[in-house]
Protein backbone atom coordinates (compact mmCIF):
# COMPACT_ATOMS: atom_id res chain seq x y z
CA UNK A 1 0.00 0.00 0.00
CA UNK A 2 1.38 3.71 -1.01
CA UNK A 3 0.33 6.41 0.95
CA UNK A 4 1.04 10.30 0.23
CA UNK A 5 0.78 12.21 3.02
CA UNK A 6 1.66 16.52 2.05
CA UNK A 7 2.83 18.55 4.68
CA UNK A 8 6.20 20.49 5.66
CA UNK A 9 8.71 18.96 7.84
CA UNK A 10 6.65 19.87 11.54
CA UNK A 11 3.28 18.31 10.34
CA UNK A 12 4.45 15.62 8.56
CA UNK A 13 8.22 15.02 8.35
CA UNK A 14 8.76 15.06 12.03
CA UNK A 15 5.92 12.76 13.66
CA UNK A 16 6.66 10.30 10.89
CA UNK A 17 10.73 10.09 11.37
CA UNK A 18 9.65 9.76 15.27
CA UNK A 19 6.60 7.44 14.88
CA UNK A 20 7.81 3.81 16.44
CA UNK A 21 5.74 2.19 13.70
CA UNK A 22 7.63 3.49 10.82
CA UNK A 23 10.91 1.12 10.83
CA UNK A 24 12.90 2.59 7.89
CA UNK A 25 13.08 6.60 6.88
CA UNK A 26 14.21 7.66 4.06
CA UNK A 27 15.12 11.02 3.03
CA UNK A 28 15.94 13.45 0.20
CA UNK A 29 16.55 17.01 0.61
CA UNK A 30 19.16 19.14 1.88
CA UNK A 31 21.97 18.19 4.63
CA UNK A 32 20.29 20.89 7.11
CA UNK A 33 17.04 18.65 7.31
CA UNK A 34 18.89 15.26 6.66
CA UNK A 35 20.90 15.94 9.75
CA UNK A 36 17.56 16.22 11.85
CA UNK A 37 16.16 13.19 10.38
CA UNK A 38 19.38 11.37 11.45
CA UNK A 39 19.27 12.85 15.06
CA UNK A 40 15.42 12.11 15.09
CA UNK A 41 15.99 8.35 14.41
CA UNK A 42 18.83 7.20 15.97
CA UNK A 43 16.82 8.56 19.32
CA UNK A 44 15.14 5.09 18.53
CA UNK A 45 18.02 3.07 16.77
CA UNK A 46 15.66 3.60 12.82
CA UNK A 47 16.78 2.68 9.97
CA UNK A 48 17.49 5.23 7.39
CA UNK A 49 18.87 6.19 3.49
CA UNK A 50 20.08 9.93 3.46
CA UNK A 51 19.92 11.21 -0.16
CA UNK A 52 21.50 14.85 0.46
CA UNK A 53 23.39 17.47 -1.14
CA UNK A 54 26.05 17.51 -4.29
CA UNK A 55 28.69 19.83 -5.24
CA UNK A 56 29.49 18.10 -8.29
CA UNK A 57 32.72 18.61 -11.00
CA UNK A 58 32.82 17.87 -14.37
CA UNK A 59 36.25 17.22 -15.47
CA UNK A 60 36.75 18.34 -19.26
CA UNK A 61 40.43 16.75 -20.42
CA UNK A 62 42.77 18.43 -23.34
CA UNK A 63 41.56 15.71 -25.96
CA UNK A 64 38.18 16.80 -25.95
CA UNK A 65 35.91 18.87 -28.23
CA UNK A 66 35.73 22.10 -26.92
CA UNK A 67 32.22 21.88 -28.81
CA UNK A 68 31.21 18.56 -27.85
CA UNK A 69 31.85 19.32 -24.52
CA UNK A 70 30.10 22.32 -24.03
CA UNK A 71 26.60 20.55 -25.01
CA UNK A 72 27.71 17.69 -21.86
CA UNK A 73 28.74 20.56 -19.30
CA UNK A 74 25.19 22.87 -20.33
CA UNK A 75 22.86 19.78 -19.46
CA UNK A 76 24.79 18.95 -16.85
CA UNK A 77 24.20 22.54 -14.72
CA UNK A 78 21.28 24.18 -16.50
CA UNK A 79 18.61 21.61 -16.72
CA UNK A 80 15.73 22.20 -14.59
CA UNK A 81 17.50 25.44 -13.67
CA UNK A 82 20.01 24.08 -12.10
CA UNK A 83 18.15 22.70 -9.31
CA UNK A 84 18.85 19.00 -9.25
CA UNK A 85 21.37 17.66 -6.28
CA UNK A 86 23.47 15.84 -9.08
CA UNK A 87 24.17 19.62 -11.53
CA UNK A 88 27.48 19.34 -11.72
CA UNK A 89 28.39 22.77 -11.01
CA UNK A 90 32.51 22.77 -10.65
CA UNK A 91 34.15 23.04 -14.34
CA UNK A 92 37.83 21.76 -14.27
CA UNK A 93 38.91 22.17 -17.22
CA UNK A 94 42.47 21.75 -19.14
CA UNK A 95 43.94 24.72 -19.88
CA UNK A 96 44.67 24.20 -23.18
CA UNK A 97 41.02 23.48 -24.25
CA UNK A 98 39.73 26.36 -21.82
CA UNK A 99 39.30 29.25 -23.90
CA UNK A 100 37.77 27.20 -26.70
CA UNK A 101 35.00 25.64 -23.80
CA UNK A 102 34.54 28.99 -22.49
CA UNK A 103 33.65 30.72 -25.82
CA UNK A 104 31.71 27.63 -26.60
CA UNK A 105 30.00 27.92 -23.18
CA UNK A 106 28.75 31.49 -23.73
CA UNK A 107 27.63 31.01 -27.31
CA UNK A 108 25.61 28.13 -26.40
CA UNK A 109 24.08 30.43 -23.11
CA UNK A 110 23.47 33.32 -25.07
CA UNK A 111 21.02 30.68 -27.54
CA UNK A 112 19.27 29.79 -24.58
CA UNK A 113 15.11 30.54 -24.29
CA UNK A 114 14.11 31.59 -20.79
CA UNK A 115 10.47 31.60 -20.36
CA UNK A 116 7.72 29.18 -19.28
CA UNK A 117 9.09 25.44 -18.65
CA UNK A 118 5.42 23.74 -20.30
CA UNK A 119 6.04 26.25 -23.34
CA UNK A 120 7.60 24.30 -26.35
CA UNK A 121 11.15 25.96 -27.19
CA UNK A 122 11.71 26.77 -23.74
CA UNK A 123 15.39 26.24 -22.77
CA UNK A 124 15.19 27.23 -19.24
CA UNK A 125 12.57 27.71 -16.60
CA UNK A 126 12.42 30.19 -13.24
CA UNK A 127 13.57 28.92 -9.51
CA UNK A 128 11.15 27.30 -7.93
CA UNK A 129 10.07 30.17 -5.69
CA UNK A 130 10.94 33.38 -4.45
CA UNK A 131 12.20 32.22 -2.07
CA UNK A 132 14.91 29.95 -4.07
CA UNK A 133 15.12 32.69 -6.05
CA UNK A 134 16.52 34.79 -3.21
CA UNK A 135 18.76 31.99 -1.85
CA UNK A 136 20.54 31.72 -5.22
CA UNK A 137 20.68 35.69 -5.51
CA UNK A 138 22.73 35.91 -1.98
CA UNK A 139 25.41 33.32 -3.91
CA UNK A 140 25.68 36.33 -6.80
CA UNK A 141 25.94 38.95 -4.25
CA UNK A 142 28.73 37.02 -2.63
CA UNK A 143 30.41 36.48 -6.40
CA UNK A 144 30.42 40.16 -6.53
CA UNK A 145 32.01 40.97 -3.27
CA UNK A 146 34.43 38.12 -4.12
CA UNK A 147 35.16 40.30 -7.47
CA UNK A 148 34.81 36.90 -9.40
CA UNK A 149 34.95 36.86 -12.81
CA UNK A 150 31.71 36.38 -14.77
CA UNK A 151 31.54 35.11 -18.78
CA UNK A 152 28.50 35.25 -18.30
CA UNK A 153 25.61 36.67 -15.85
CA UNK A 154 22.26 38.88 -15.60
CA UNK A 155 24.35 41.29 -17.45
CA UNK A 156 24.18 39.30 -20.94
CA UNK A 157 20.66 38.67 -20.20
CA UNK A 158 16.68 40.59 -20.66
CA UNK A 159 14.72 38.01 -18.24
CA UNK A 160 10.68 37.05 -18.39
CA UNK A 161 8.71 39.59 -16.58
CA UNK A 162 6.57 36.65 -14.85
CA UNK A 163 8.23 34.04 -12.68
CA UNK A 164 11.07 33.49 -10.07
CA UNK A 165 14.01 33.77 -13.08
CA UNK A 166 17.51 34.23 -12.53
CA UNK A 167 20.00 34.54 -15.38
CA UNK A 168 22.56 31.40 -16.68
CA UNK A 169 25.53 32.38 -14.82
CA UNK A 170 29.16 31.10 -15.49
CA UNK A 171 32.32 32.30 -13.34
CA UNK A 172 36.11 31.34 -14.46
CA UNK A 173 39.03 30.69 -12.65
CA UNK A 174 36.65 30.76 -9.57
CA UNK A 175 39.26 29.73 -6.20
CA UNK A 176 38.48 27.11 -4.53
CA UNK A 177 38.01 29.33 -1.16
CA UNK A 178 35.03 31.04 -2.82
CA UNK A 179 31.67 29.92 -1.15
CA UNK A 180 30.65 29.46 -4.37
CA UNK A 181 33.10 26.51 -5.76
CA UNK A 182 32.47 25.08 -2.08
CA UNK A 183 28.85 25.15 -0.94
CA UNK A 184 25.71 23.79 -2.89
CA UNK A 185 23.82 26.89 -4.96
CA UNK A 186 20.96 25.02 -6.54
CA UNK A 187 20.47 27.73 -9.79
CA UNK A 188 21.61 27.95 -12.60
CA UNK A 189 25.55 28.95 -11.57
CA UNK A 190 28.71 27.40 -13.09
CA UNK A 191 31.84 27.75 -11.78
CA UNK A 192 35.20 26.90 -13.37
CA UNK A 193 38.65 26.45 -13.10
CA UNK A 194 41.72 26.03 -15.40
CA UNK A 195 44.11 22.63 -14.50
CA UNK A 196 47.71 22.18 -16.27
CA UNK A 197 47.10 18.26 -15.39
CA UNK A 198 45.16 15.32 -15.28
CA UNK A 199 46.17 14.48 -11.47
CA UNK A 200 45.55 18.20 -10.37
CA UNK A 201 41.72 17.62 -12.31
CA UNK A 202 41.16 14.79 -9.97
CA UNK A 203 42.69 16.10 -6.88
CA UNK A 204 40.31 19.26 -7.18
CA UNK A 205 37.44 16.89 -8.13
CA UNK A 206 37.43 15.43 -4.56
CA UNK A 207 38.18 18.32 -2.67
CA UNK A 208 34.59 18.22 -1.24
CA UNK A 209 32.61 17.71 1.26
CA UNK A 210 30.16 16.05 -1.06
CA UNK A 211 30.19 13.03 -3.34
CA UNK A 212 27.45 12.65 -4.95
CA UNK A 213 27.99 12.26 -9.02
CA UNK A 214 30.54 13.58 -11.44
CA UNK A 215 31.63 13.52 -15.12
CA UNK A 216 34.53 12.83 -17.42
CA UNK A 217 34.85 14.37 -20.63
CA UNK A 218 37.93 13.14 -23.15
CA UNK A 219 38.52 11.90 -26.67
CA UNK A 220 39.70 8.73 -24.86
CA UNK A 221 36.80 6.35 -23.88
CA UNK A 222 39.30 4.07 -21.63
CA UNK A 223 40.81 7.39 -20.37
CA UNK A 224 37.48 8.61 -18.80
CA UNK A 225 36.74 5.20 -17.51
CA UNK A 226 40.06 5.11 -15.78
CA UNK A 227 39.67 9.14 -14.36
CA UNK A 228 36.26 7.88 -13.51
CA UNK A 229 37.32 5.43 -11.08
CA UNK A 230 39.51 7.44 -8.99
CA UNK A 231 36.83 10.09 -8.58
CA UNK A 232 34.87 9.76 -5.10
CA UNK A 233 31.65 10.14 -6.17
CA UNK A 234 28.37 7.70 -6.38
CA UNK A 235 27.21 7.93 -9.97
CA UNK A 236 29.85 9.30 -12.74
CA UNK A 237 29.18 9.88 -16.37
CA UNK A 238 31.60 9.89 -19.10
CA UNK A 239 31.19 11.49 -22.56
CA UNK A 240 27.17 11.07 -22.07
CA UNK A 241 24.50 13.32 -19.95
CA UNK A 242 23.15 12.31 -17.01
CA UNK A 243 21.31 9.08 -17.20
CA UNK A 244 20.37 7.56 -14.45
CA UNK A 245 18.65 4.11 -15.02
CA UNK A 246 16.50 2.49 -12.39
CA UNK A 247 18.72 -1.00 -12.23
CA UNK A 248 21.33 0.91 -11.00
CA UNK A 249 22.06 2.72 -7.53
CA UNK A 250 22.04 5.64 -6.57
CA UNK A 251 23.61 7.89 -3.49
CA UNK A 252 26.64 9.44 -2.75
CA UNK A 253 29.91 9.41 -0.80
CA UNK A 254 30.76 11.64 2.26
CA UNK A 255 27.92 14.65 3.21
CA UNK A 256 26.36 13.39 -0.16
CA UNK A 257 24.35 10.64 2.20
CA UNK A 258 23.96 7.32 3.44
CA UNK A 259 23.24 4.32 1.51
CA UNK A 260 22.23 4.00 -2.10
CA UNK A 261 18.28 4.28 -3.99
CA UNK A 262 17.24 2.29 -6.58
CA UNK A 263 18.70 -1.36 -7.96
CA UNK A 264 18.74 -3.92 -5.36
CA UNK A 265 21.12 -1.89 -3.18
CA UNK A 266 18.26 0.21 -2.72
CA UNK A 267 15.51 -2.24 -2.10
CA UNK A 268 17.73 -4.42 0.38
CA UNK A 269 17.68 -0.88 2.45
CA UNK A 270 14.34 -2.06 3.37
CA UNK A 271 15.04 -5.30 4.14
CA UNK A 272 16.19 -7.18 7.33
CA UNK A 273 18.14 -10.41 7.36
CA UNK A 274 16.87 -12.93 10.12
CA UNK A 275 18.07 -16.63 10.74
CA UNK A 276 15.90 -18.96 12.26
CA UNK A 277 18.20 -22.08 13.49
CA UNK A 278 17.51 -25.68 14.89
CA UNK A 279 19.08 -28.96 15.35
CA UNK A 280 20.46 -30.80 12.70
Amino acid sequence: MLNLLNGDGEGIGAPLTNHPDVDKISFTGSNRVGEAVMQAASARTASISLELGGKSPILVMEDADPAQAAGWVMAGIYFNAGQICSATSRLLVHESVAEALYAALAERMDALALGDPLAEGTDLGPLTSAKQRDAVQRYLDIAQQEGLTAVRDKRHRTLPEKGYFLAPTLYRDVPVESRLWQEEIFGPVLCGRSVASEAEAIQLANDSVYGLAATVISGDPERAKRIGRQLKAGSIWYNSEQLVLPETGWGGFKRSGIGRELGPWGLSAYLEVKHVIGPA
